[in-house]
Parts: structure tokens; C-alpha cells; sequence
């Protein structure tokens, strides 16, 4: 049969899948975020009874025990059935004196093959061999852990075993394809994949749909009849309201073309398969007859028309008044400025490390007056040059990122970095730069974001079935509205400054505070420069939790950056999507444990420290329209790890800290 499918079935919301992963394959314990398949009913479809049947014939052959070990270990006799064609199944005609299957078929050859005691099945004999075992069972896994990113009709196909095992012998003994990744996508992918398998199971089931519902088709049986060959080409969804509509559609169609097929035959011109349907639909609706007679001149008319034609086929009848014409935003305006997300991320991190564990204050503290008082003789050459340099010329050394060349460059200011942190993040009340607007929508799509995605784990931990039953699309909403933001707030010098601060920083931490000789020092019982900066907190009478700091800014890190790095199509696979979702969940916890540390317990607010204002201590939030209260929220859990902080109701009590006094306190600039 001449191949019409080059790749697999496309994916459409139509086409779900309810089937479990192929039985068999390990099960990786506890509990997994999984991509979700929404569905109107709530329940996923099934595989058309045809299209199962003859996909089931086809896996009962395939297990048949009928290969022998012989001196190439049955490695020869596997090869010649591989070489066979998979030609679908036919309508068993007597009268024609036609079988089911086409002679010197691969289906045929194992249906002709008589079980004989002792030989093995197709999954025996790559077990024989070691590397096969190991390839055949990694492939399982592999398949396993993106199965529910799989297409609908893939998925049908690979239930079946003795399906997989043809697939892995055809990749491996005739291709040479003996990596689980190069497998994997032979078999998603290739023509002769499960491509073939799909191809095989349309052309048969459509066969048996013919039969079924008795249209006279004649030549259906024939693997180069045009019918079946066009109901392949329009590549059915093997669903249960997909697949006979479709193929009834196609069969419907062709069976009309074929009451033309005489006067276009009496014209002598060659029609492509493609520009047939609407060529058809021309010649039906001219005004003059279209005969035999006159077919040498009328046919050509209409086919160039056909060929030349833009519109395509369209629905009879009068045009809907009704129908809507979606517009779309300009593509300019709609495109994502990754490395200014990318730098928001970075600046995150430098805020966090920075300003808010102090590390900037920390330097100047310990060179500017702690040094001073604690008699600390400075032997390291290096660390004598960078200090002078940092102390008392206010410059530190760099790297330039072009060239590779060491520069030094002056230090960043405390007033400027707040400055951008406010035009990026709105943090604080610091007067941007040039009187740069801040960003006050960051807060609440922030806020949504956390909001979204505490939901969907709250879901998906109490569903019984999370691959099928919760949706992820609010968190991706909420991912895109923040990509997008930041990618247009996150611009001009803010992008410049970014990166000298973060030289600041790794300059400030790797060469004087993680110095061995500081430490040494500072730190004489042992530990990293974490501890350091929490011995500098206290030498000033302050409390600070370095270790959970670092935390904060560590995931907030990587949180943004995924925000930079998003697309739709790599949420929907588990990995990038579990792993999202899982650095929320523990930006939360780290958040709230950042929340009940007391940093200072003579901060107005009330005991502990607390700031009033609401979501989180951030401030603006109280009031914003339509964001509701998370611990009010309808089936929010009670004691979701971290949701404290989103309990705040604007008069202080249960705002940041702890409970505030009611009165107007300031708020925490690096809490988001």
C-alpha cells in the first residue's frame, strides 16, 4: 500500500485518551504531577471499537509463539518477517478468491506459521539477547514517563505489546538503533514507527466500516483504491466520536467523485488527488450540463479554476450572520523579551542576597568598622589589594564577559539598586530612575500566580485521577501574564545595571567574605560565609536566618527563570510543569518561614515584628478588585504549608510577621 502517513495522527482536543500507560511498565511510587487532559464530561475518550479490534488481531498475531533459536539465535528468521510489508486487513471476498491478508505480508507469513512446541514468541526472543532485553525494557520506561504527552492514536497503537516489540525489533536489528532516546523517537516519529501501525489500522478499520454499513465501494480491497487511500490521508482520530464520522465523510465523498469519473475520464487531462473534491464541486454546480460530449472543454475550465483557487471547499448555504471573525494582536506586540525576563530573574536574586540577607551592608560593616575593632592582620596579598580597592577607591574586579580581560569597575550604590528593584519588582518607595513608573502590576500577578498555582496542587493532591481531571491552564495563564510583564518593565538600564550588580555580588561573596582567611577568622569553629553574615547581624545587635535567605533567592531564582523559559508546549509535558509547581510549593514554606522568623522584635506591628498590610506584607495589595482572600478561598485547605501569609485582611492582623496592632505600619520591601 502506497504510504500516505508520514507522521502520526495530530493531536485535537477530541481526541483523549482514558487508557493507562501500556501494561507492563513500571510504576514510578508516590504521588506525581502529570500533564492534564481537560475534558467537557470529565471523562476521556475511547478507541473506536473498529480501530481496537483490528489493533488487538494484529498484537495477537505479533505474541504468537513461531521463531526457533537457531545458530544466529533466531535472528535471521525475525529479519525476514521484518521485511514483510504491513499491509491492513482486507474484506475476505470468496467470489474474488481474496484472504484476508495480502500473500508474503508480515501479518500473512504469521498466520501461516503453525505453533510449534518450544518456540518462542517476538518478546522471548529479544529477551534472549541482553542488549535487546535492556533496550526493550528501557524503551518501556521511557514511553512510560511521556505517555500522557503522547498523540491519541500513538497511544492506541503502543497499548499493545506485541506492537511495541515489533517497533524496537525494526529500529534495533534493521536500522542499528540501540539508544532508548534514538528508540524512542524512531517510534514516535519515524514513518516506519508507529506511523506504520496507525496507517495499518485506519486502512483496516475503515475497510471493516465499509462493510459494515454496506456501501458499494468497489476496489476497497485493493491497497491503491483512491477511497482508501484518501480516508488513510485524512488521518481519523481513533476515537470513538472521531473516527467513523470521519472516515464515513471521506468514503461519502469519494463514492460521489466516482459518478464523475467517466466525463472526466473523456477529457483526457490529469487531475491531482488533491484538487479533485473541488473540482467535483465545480462541475456539479455549473449552470451547462457537463457530458461526455463536452467534457474535452468544460473539464479543463473547471480544473484550472480548482487549482487556482484560494478559498478551498466551503460549507453550502448561505453564510452564517452570526459568525464572528477573531482578531489577534499584532505579532510584535505579542512577542516575549526572554533575556529581560531572564534579567528580572537575575535581579531577584541580587535583591534578595543583596539588600535583603544584607550582604552589600555586611561588606561595608566588616571592612568600615568590625575590622577595625577585632585587630584581624590581613596576610593574603589578593585579599589586601581587593579590600583597598572595594574600601577605599570604591571599585571592585571583573571579568569582562566579551573579551575575558580582568577591569575594575566602580561599585553600585544602595540608592540606585533600590531604584530598579522598584521599577521592576514595585519594591519599596525608592524614586526611580529618571522617574521610571514602576511596576505596580507585578504585585498582583505575583500574588496570582502563588494563588493559582497553591490551587492546582491542592487539586491535584486530593483528585483521584490528576492526569485527567485537574486543569493547569490558570497556572499557565498566570505564567504568560507575568512573562509577559516583566519582558516589558525589565528594559532599558535596568538590563545594564543588572549585571554589574551581580558582578558586585560574587565579587563581594567569593573574594572577601568566602575567603578561607576571613573565615578563618570570623568563623574559626567552622562554616560558610552564611554563617559569617549571620555573626556580622548579631555583632549589631540584629537577628537574620542567612541559610533560609538564600533559599528564597535561590528558588525565586529559578522560578523566574522558568517564567522566562515558557512555552505552552513545555508546560504541557510533566517534568518542566512538575518541577514549576514544586518550586512554588516551596517558595511558599520558605516564605512563611521567612515570615514567622522575627527579624527584630521592636519593629512597629506588634509582637514579632509583624507588618500589617495584608497579602503577605506586601504592600498595595488590600483591595485590589477581584483578588480574594486565599484562606476564605472555597476549598483552599486549612493548613496548606506557607498560606499563612496570604491571610492578611488589610488591619494588620495576620498580615506580615505575625498579627499587626492596626495601625499603618510599614511594609517589608523584599516580601513577594
Amino acid at each position: 500500500m502506497e504510504r500516505i502517513v508520514k507522521g502520526h495522527s495530530p493531536f485535537d482536543a477530541d481526541h483523549l485518551v482514558s487508557a493507562l500507560p501500556p501494561g507492563g511498565l513500571a510504576q514510578k511510587p508516590g504521588f506525581r504531577m502529570r500533564r492534564t487532559f481537560p475534558t467537557v464530561s470529565g471523562r476521556a475518550a475511547n478507541v473506536d471499537p473498529r480501530v481496537r479490534g483490528q489493533l488487538a488481531y494484529l498484537d495477537e498475531q505479533l505474541t504468537r509463539p513461531v521463531f526457533s533459536l537457531d545458530e544466529d539465535g533466531g535472528e535471521g528468521m525475525l529479519l525476514e518477517f521484518l521485511d514483510l510489508p504491513l499491509t491492513p486487513r482486507r474484506n475476505e471476498d470468496r467470489a474474488a478468491n481474496e484472504g484476508e491478508f495480502a500473500r508474503d505480508s508480515l501479518v500473512w507469513k504469521l498466520r501461516a506459521h503453525d505453533e510449534n512446541e518450544g518456540e518462542l514468541t517476538l518478546a522471548e526472543l529479544l529477551d534472549a539477547r541482553n542488549d535487546l532485553t535492556d533496550l526493550r525494557y528501557g524503551f518501556n520506561e521511557s514511553l512510560n514517563a511521556r505517555w500522557s504527552t503522547l498523540d491519541f492514536n500513538v497511544k492506541a497503537a503502543l497499548q499493545y505489546e506485541g506492537v511495541r516489540d515489533l517497533l524496537v525489533s525494526r529500529a534495533a536489528l534493521q536500522r542499528g538503533i540501540l539508544k532508548v532516546a534514538s528508540l524512542v523517537q524512531f517510534v514516535v516519529d519515524h514513518p516506519d514507527g508507529a506511523a506504520d501501525v496507525i496507517e495499518y489500522a485506519a486502512a483496516s478499520a475503515a475497510r471493516a466500516l465499509v462493510s459494515e454499513d454496506r456501501l458499494r465501494v468497489p476496489g476497497i480491497n485493493r491497497d491503491d483504491d483512491s477511497i482508501l487511500l484518501a480516508a488513510v490521508a485524512a488521518r481519523p482520530g481513533f476515537s470513538v466520536g472521531s473516527f467513523a464520522p470521519t472516515v464515513r465523510g471521506v468514503v461519502s465523498q469519494g463514492i460521489s467523485n466516482r459518478s464523475w469519473d467517466k466525463i472526466i475520464e473523456a477529457s483526457k487531462v490529469e487531475v491531482p488527488p488533491t484538487v479533485l473534491p473541488l473540482l467535483v464541486r465545480y462541475l456539479e454546480e455549473s449552470t451547462v450540463t457537463v457530458t461526455e460530449e463536452n467534457a474535452p472543454f468544460m473539464v479543463p475550465m473547471y480544473l484550472a479554476r480548482a487549482a487556482t483557487s484560494t478559498g478551498g471547499l466551503t460549507a453550502a448555504g448561505p453564510p452564517d450572520p452570526f459568525a464572528v471573525t477573531f482578531y489577534g494582536d499584532d505579532a510584535a506586540q505579542e512577542s516575549i523579551n526572554t533575556a529581560a525576563v531572564r534579567c528580572a530573574a537575575q535581579l531577584f536574586y541580587v535583591m534578595v542576597l543583596g539588600d535583603e540577607l544584607g550582604v552589600f551592608d555586611t561588606v561595608r560593616y566588616l571592612t568600615q568598622d568590625y575590622l577595625f575593632r577585632d585587630g584581624f592582620a590581613i596576610e593574603d596579598p589578593v585579599l589586601r589589594k581587593d579590600l583597598e580597592d572595594y574600601v577605599f577607591s570604591n571599585r571592585f574586579q571583573t571579568l569582562d564577559a566579551r573579551t575575558g580581560a580582568e577591569d575594575k569597575v566602580d561599585a553600585t550604590r544602595e540608592p540606585v539598586r533600590k531604584a530598579y528593584y522598584r521599577q521592576v519588582f514595585d519594591s519599596g518607595s525608592a524614586p526611580t530612575i529618571a522617574d521610571t513608573p514602576p511596576n505596580s502590576e507585578f504585585r498582583r500577578l505575583w500574588k496570582t500566580l502563588m494563588l493559582e498555582s497553591a490551587r492546582f496542587l491542592e487539586r491535584a493532591q486530593v483528585s483521584p485521577h490528576p492526569d485527567n481531571y485537574v486543569s493547569r491552564q490558570n497556572v499557565m495563564q498566570a505564567v504568560e501574564d507575568l512573562q509577559y510583564n516583566l519582558s516589558t518593565t525589565c528594559v532599558g538600564l535596568a538590563t545594564v545595571a543588572t549585571p554589574m550588580i551581580n558582578s558586585e555580588l560574587d565579587f563581594v561573596v567569593t573574594r572577601i567574605l568566602n575567603h578561607p582567611e576571613v573565615r578563618r577568622h570570623l568563623v574559626p569553629t567552622g562554616g560558610s560565609w552564611l554563617k559569617l553574615v549571620e555573626k556580622m547581624a548579631a555583632a549589631r545587635g540584629r537577628r537574620t536566618k542567612a541559610t533560609i535567605l538564600n533559599n528564597k533567592a535561590r528558588i525565586g531564582h529559578a522560578l523566574l527563570t522558568s517564567v522566562a523559559e515558557y512555552s505552552a508546549a513545555a508546560f504541557e509535558q510533566d517534568e518542566p510543569f512538575s518541577r514549576f509547581i514544586s518550586n512554588v510549593d516551596a517558595f511558599i514554606t520558605t516564605s512563611s518561614i521567612v515570615e514567622e522568623f522575627d527579624v527584630d522584635p521592636a519593629t512597629p506591628g506588634g509582637p514579632g515584628g509583624g507588618y500589617g498590610g495584608g497579602y503577605g506584607g506586601i504592600p498595595g495589595l488590600d483591595g485590589v478588585p477581584g483578588m480574594p482572600n486565599l484562606a476564605d478561598l472555597p476549598g483552599m485547605p486549612a493548613n496548606l504549608p506557607g498560606m499563612d501569609v496570604f491571610a492578611g485582611s488589610g488591619n494588620g492582623a495576620g498580615g506580615h510577621h505575625g498579627a499587626g496592632s492596626g495601625s499603618a505600619a510599614p511594609a517589608d520591601d523584599w516580601d513577594f
